[in-house]
C-alpha cells in the first residue's frame, strides 16, 4: 500500500515547475489507489495547451516527482518515500469546469455559457462570454436578437455558479468579435485549438 501522502509538499515541488512554464495550477489531488498513488493536476494558461505541451509539462513533472531536481540532477531525499509508485495525470480543465475566478472568464471569452445569479428570486442567463472588465469586476455577457447582439454586464460578485455549455453550433466571427475576441483568436478558434 501507498505510504502517507504529503499534499502540501507535492505542491511545493511541482507548483515552481508548473508556473514556470506558464501555467496556473487549476487543482491538484493525490489519491492511494490500491498499490500506487494517482497525482492528478489540472493546469491552465491563457490561449490553452495542446497534448504536446501537457505532455512536455508531465515529463517535466515525473523528473520532479521521481526525486531528481530538474536542473541540478540532485536526488531530494525525503521527497517521496509516500509516492513508490505513482501515475501521473496532466489534463487542462474540462468543459464543465465552474467559472470562479476572473482568468477563467477570460480564458473562456466567446464560449457559450449558462451563469446563475444570486438573486430572489433566482435568475439564470445564458449568451457568450464577452470582454471581462479593466477590474475584473465583471464581464460582458453576448446575446443574439432579432437585430444582431446585445451585451449585458454580469457582476462576478453576483455569480452563484456559472459553467461553460458545450457549443454544437459555430459562431460567426461577427459574434466573436462583439465578444473581444481578435482576428487570430478568432482563427485560432475557427481550428479548433481554443
Amino acid at each position: 500500500m501507498p505510504g502517507a501522502i504529503d499534499h502540501d509538499r507535492i505542491s511545493e515541488l511541482i507548483e515552481p515547475v508548473v508556473t514556470d512554464k506558464g501555467y496556473d495550477v487549476e487543482e491538484l489531488s493525490v489519491v492511494a489507489t490500491g498499490p500506487e498513488n494517482l497525482v492528478k493536476l489540472v493546469v491552465d494558461r491563457d490561449g490553452g495547451a495542446s497534448l504536446d505541451e501537457l505532455a512536455e509539462l508531465s515529463r517535466s513533472i515525473s523528473v520532479i516527482l521521481d526525486g531528481t531536481d530538474e536542473e541540478t540532477g540532485a536526488q531530494h531525499e525525503d521527497v517521496f518515500a509516500a509516492l513508490p509508485t505513482y501515475t501521473l495525470e496532466v489534463t487542462s480543465p474540462g468543459v464543465d469546469r465552474p467559472l470562479t475566478q476572473p482568468r477563467h472568464w477570460r480564458r473562456a471569452a466567446g464560449r457559450k455559457v449558462v451563469v446563475d445569479l444570486v438573486a430572489d428570486p433566482p435568475e439564470r442567463l445564458a449568451g457568450r462570454i464577452g470582454v471581462l472588465d479593466e477590474d475584473q469586476s465583471g464581464v460582458a455577457l453576448v446575446t443574439r436578437t432579432s437585430k444582431g447582439f446585445a451585451t449585458t454586464r454580469v457582476a462576478l460578485a453576483s455569480v452563484r455558479k456559472a459553467f461553460v455549455q458545450v457549443d454544437f453550433g459555430e459562431p460567426g466571427a461577427a459574434e466573436l468579435e462583439v465578444c473581444g475576441l481578435d482576428p487570430e483568436q478568432i482563427e485560432a478558434r475557427r481550428k479548433g485549438n481554443k
